[in-house]
């Protein structure tokens, strides 16, 4: 199953990208990665990625993952991910980019780690 995803905002200032399905080659991979670094050229400086729902990511997934991550830490801004669990998750352990990206185990504490302050976070963890 090719990916499926959705932006939206979860906060005044948090953009959330929602994956699903598999994030591989050739799933619609390019249309993904040209939607979120043009995001990130707007002006978006709080992203997350919420891969719950995403059953496979491959190389290029990784790499898609990790060049938003890098592009938007360049222009001063922060991505975090909730965790997919299993298969990705070891994937993430793997490369190492569970050591340069923060995951969280859902949207609250993902939310909390970009907008420590916010009385929304607070609110949703509880």
């Amino acid at each position: 199953m090719a990916v499926q995803y959705e932006l939206h905002q979860a906060e005044a200032d948090v953009t959330v990208a929602t994956l699903t399905g598999q994030l591989n080659l050739g799933s619609r991979l390019k249309e993904v990665e040209h939607d979120i670094k043009q995001r990130i050229e707007g002006g978006v400086r709080k992203m997350v990625f919420d891969l719950r729902g995403l059953t496979f990511i491959d190389s290029a997934g990784v790499g898609l993952v990790a060049s938003c991550a890098s592009m938007i830490s360049k222009a001063g801004g922060k991505l975090v991910i909730v965790s997919a669990g299993g298969k990705v998750n070891q994937i993430f352990e793997i490369t190492r980019l569970n050591r340069m990206i923060g995951l969280y185990p859902d949207m609250p504490a993902a939310i909390k780690a970009l907008c420590p302050d916010s009385p929304t976070a607070a609110h949703k963890a509880l």
